[in-house]
């Protein structure tokens, strides 16, 4: 333990500037990345003893957050009380980075703190008091899934409470100087997904006449909140926010998704890839450095080493490891009384190279290093049953039709080029249309997809210049059920797109090829129920591999890898020496191996149960 210090304020400066400046860039944090969403109570339980927030640091518990890259914990009471426990962070990990936690729409209804011309919480519910900006429901009372009114306007037309807690943040975090950036929990560009029948906003009284204009308001105040904090911010300083499919692109460095991979659709495939929303989407959207979190919740938290947890906590970290992200296990409520989660630590979270045992140290940790070079998707043909027919163009462009509307578009048989056998489907669409659907490429004849069932486009394609087109699932008339964009290049590569149907229906597999602007080249096209591809990164010591497929899947790995010696998963992590893996579904494997460059492109992966 450590006492409650009595700093004059020029000694703590100085600490805090030393501390401070020993922060790494984001970018430079080694693999696997690992953050900690920490709970502080008010009392400063688990960090502060002695069941007040004026207690002795708990040093031991310190070191154990601090084995993390990065801690996202309250602003409160650190900034206004104790940014003592900043400083203890810092010195046991000097290469941390600290995350301020606050919330956007809530404020916590408790009784005020004597000192509530200090005490954060206080004064922002001073503020919302004090512009008469609680949200409520249409029964009288607070609104329970955002209680502070975001889209209060005052007498000149601006957002007076947004603005206003903006104000507030820049006191608590900017201007404290404790911290790399700020995590907005509770942050949604609309309510709209709140309203239900028994509950739903009282929009007149928030100053309205319909709820879409509300709901407009709301999204622009939360847009004012983002440029204001990011013009006070400056550049440098990440922001990082939570709610449903964030989009504010060019204010904030990242977004969260939680329950990973379970939000946004509930498949791995929407977590992953949805547009807005997907973490490899939000990758190439959100300002530089790109700053987004994957959050799994454990599945039992009082038996945290579970087979269920370790497997969840390994496709987590191991999708995660696909960009450049963190990755993030606790209880979905954050209940740190009950399940002391800060003390939780995993075989892939730190080890040894020398050894290839897992261990808890703070010095393992990074132990994959840098990646040698960008994510990539391991694909084969599946074995279920066939949806297109004539999937390789040899002899003609049977069950095939080409649509256009004001773009002069053709499709023709190609000898001249394929990615497996002697030709290829070949499509020329010269000028750009105005919408994707201007040129449509269309499998026939129709086949009933179910909804919610994971089914796969797999096909080969290049492109005269790198481009992006459209893979959908559509169904005559009510239109597209499943949609997924592609970026092609200018070489053949092979490509596997889930496509989870929004409704059962009869369906056509289709490319939207209207903004293609040039030319376009597929083969070997199969449209199935399920998926049969892996994705992988390999690292300066070791390599990633991530199954989102319902079942098993087999891998050559081109050479040698040791699987890690572990702790709490030893059936996973036996410690062999491997050159072929089966990864179970929704699973993923870390594995130890130095390297200098990736390997070969591997071509004849398979489900285990293939003969």
């Amino acid at each position: 333990m450590r006492p409650f210090p009595k700093l004059p304020l020029s000694r703590l400066a100085v600490a805090l500037a030393l501390c401070v400046g020993l922060a790494s860039p984001a970018s430079a944090q080694d693999y696997p990345r690992l953050a900690l969403h920490a709970r502080l109570y008010g009392n400063g339980f688990p960090f502060i003893g002695g069941g007040t927030r004026q207690g002795p640091i708990l040093d031991d518990v310190v070191r154990a957050a601090a084995r993390y890259h990065e801690l996202t914990i309250g602003a409160s009471p650190i900034s206004e009380y104790r940014p003592d426990l900043a400083i203890a962070f810092r010195q046991a990990r000097p290469d941390i980075h600290l995350y301020a936690y606050v919330i956007g729409q809530d404020v916590w209804e408790g009784a005020t703190d004597p000192d509530s011309l200090v005490d954060y919480i206080s004064r922002y519910r001073r503020l919302v008091r004090d512009n008469d900006g609680f949200l409520y429901n249409r029964q009288g009372a607070h609104y329970s899934t955002a209680n502070v009114n975001l889209a209060k306007r005052g007498l000149a037309g601006r957002f007076v409470v947004a603005e206003g807690i903006v104000a507030l943040w820049r006191d608590l975090v900017l201007q404290s100087g404790l911290w790399d950036g700020i995590f907005i929990d509770q942050y949604c560009n609309s309510l709209g997904w709140s309203q239900t029948p028994s509950e739903s906003i009282d929009f007149v009284r928030a100053g309205y006449p319909t709820f879409a204009a509300f709901d407009a308001a709301w999204l622009a105040a939360t847009d004012t909140m983002a440029s204001q904090l990011r013009r006070f911010a400056g550049p440098d300083f990440t922001l990082v926010g939570n709610c449903g499919q964030g989009t504010k692109y060019t204010t904030f460095n990242g977004w969260m998704r939680e329950n990973f991979p379970f939000q946004n659709g509930g498949t791995w495939f929407e977590n992953m890839f949805r547009t807005p929303g997907g973490y490899l989407t939000d990758e190439t959207r959100f300002r530089a450095p790109r700053h987004g979190y994957n959050f799994s919740a454990t599945s039992s938290s009082s038996t945290p080493y579970s087979a269920a947890n370790t497997r969840k906590l390994r496709f987590g970290l191991g999708s995660t490891a696909l960009g450049s992200g963190l990755h993030i296990l606790g209880p979905g409520d954050l209940d740190a009384l009950n399940y002391p989660y800060h003390w939780w630590w995993f075989d892939e979270y730190a080890v040894n190279l020398g050894t290839g045992l897992a261990d808890s140290s703070q010095a393992h940790t990074g132990w994959l290093g840098q990646p040698l070079a960008d994510a990539y998707q391991m694909v084969w043909v599946g074995t279920n049953p066939e949806l297109v027919a004539n999937h390789d163009f040899e002899s003609d462009l049977s069950s095939w039709s080409l649509s256009s509307v004001a773009v002069p578009a053709s499709v023709t048989r190609d000898a001249s080029t394929a990615a497996t056998g002697l030709s290829s489907a070949h499509i020329t669409a010269p000028v750009r249309g105005s919408v994707s659907y201007s040129v449509i490429f269309t499998a026939t004849p129709q086949n009933f997809v179910t909804q919610g069932q994971l089914y796969s486009a797999t096909f080969w394609a290049k492109a005269s210049r790198p481009d992006t087109i459209s893979v959908v699932a559509s169904a005559q008339p009510t239109g597209l059920v499943a949609l997924r964009d592609v970026a092609v290049t200018s070489e053949w590569r092979q490509y596997q797109v889930a496509l989870v149907p929004s409704m059962s229906s009869q369906t056509h597999l289709q490319f939207y090829l209207g903004f293609l602007e040039g030319e376009l080249w597929i083969d070997d096209v199969h449209f199935q129920a399920g998926a049969s591809s892996m994705w992988r990164r390999d690292f300066q010591n070791g390599t990633v591999l991530v199954n989102p497929a319902t079942g098993p899947m087999t891998v050559p790995l081109g050479r040698q890898f040791r699987k890690i010696f572990g702790l709490h998963d030893p059936l996973t992590n036996d410690g062999s020496f491997v050159t072929q893996v089966t990864v179970p579904p929704s699973d993923a494997l870390f594995l130890i191996g130095s390297d200098t460059t990736p390997p070969a492109a591997i071509s004849d992966m398979r489900p285990v149960n293939d003969p």
